[in-house]
């Protein structure tokens, strides 16, 4: 008999534990991740299209580098000069350094600035090399004031003897006027677009002279910072910022940048407690019959 009560209250104490785990699965819920990437409309104009090439030289991207805080998928966006946060829940669809070498060859090869443009090498040697390196990507906020910030460096490179022909860099800033994450985004894509029209021609010169040609297009002056308030805004109601990814602790030993990939979807989540009683305490009376 006293078997059986035993057998009868540890079956009690499973169904409790079953049935505060259902609960808690119920209750829990996993947040919503956001994915963005920086993207433009490339669509060349009918003349561009049906040009040949401006060049015969073939271009290969090397792989960009990036500055250590923003080697990462997480978004990053401060508030200060001294302190970088991260989103927890707002994720660049690849890092930002791989996301910006896709666009340059995409724009370069559309503008059909070149016999190829490519980011490996081929059966024949590049006749010139462009690198880049992204120095800043983020969302700065000053005060009730957002801003897009983006920063890059590059440099073009004669293959043949390695010797540096070109060098441009950049450093802007676009106001954001709906406080979205999603907006702080767009304003990169145009900041990188606009930057990315004046590379292009700028590109065409150094070449031209590098051939003893003309060029074919025009170098307008670098493109400045754009803070005027667009036209028309779209109505979209603000949300709260999400909470911030916390710094890696001093204490952690350094990482290998090259190590970083795209968490998982759940599994890079931070864990979640849940508080249970511990079943061994609950020795209540259960009163089970005689059986």
């Amino acid at each position: 008999m006293r078997d059986l009560f035993r057998h009868r209250r540890r079956l009690a104490h499973l169904a409790v534990l079953a049935l505060l785990a259902g609960l808690v699965l119920q209750c829990a819920t996993v947040p919503r991740r956001y994915y963005y990437a920086l993207s433009y409309p490339m669509a060349p104009p009918t003349a561009t299209a049906d040009r040949p090439p401006l060049h015969p030289f073939r271009v290969r991207i090397r792989p960009f580098r990036s500055a250590l805080p923003y080697n990462r998928p997480e978004m990053v966006y401060r508030e200060s000069q001294f302190e970088f946060r991260y989103y927890v829940y707002r994720m660049w669809a690849a890092k930002p350094q791989h996301m910006l070498r896709e666009l340059v060859e995409r724009h370069l090869d559309t503008a059909r600035l070149t016999l190829e443009v490519t980011r490996d090498y081929g059966e024949k040697l590049p006749d010139y090399e462009l690198s880049a390196e992204v120095l800043a990507i983020e969302e700065y906020d000053s005060g009730d004031l957002w801003y897009g910030h983006l920063a890059m460096r590059f440099q073009l490179v004669r293959f043949a003897d390695k010797v540096p022909i070109w060098n441009y860099s950049f450093d802007r800033k676009r106001k954001v006027f709906i406080q979205q994450p999603v907006y702080v985004v767009r304003a990169l894509s145009g900041i990188i677009e606009e930057e990315l029209d004046h590379i292009t021609a700028a590109l065409d010169h150094v070449l031209s002279e590098e051939r003893g040609v003309a060029p074919t297009l025009p170098l307008a002056a670098p493109p400045r910072d754009d803070d005027e308030r667009p036209a028309e805004l779209p109505s979209l109601e603000r949300h709260p910022k999400p909470d911030e990814a916390p710094l890696p602790s001093p204490e952690r030993e350094p990482f290998d940048p090259d190590e970083l990939i795209m968490p998982d979807e759940l599994g890079s989540l931070p864990p979640q407690r849940t508080l249970l009683p511990d079943l061994r305490a609950l020795d209540w009376p259960i009163d089970m019959g005689a059986g």
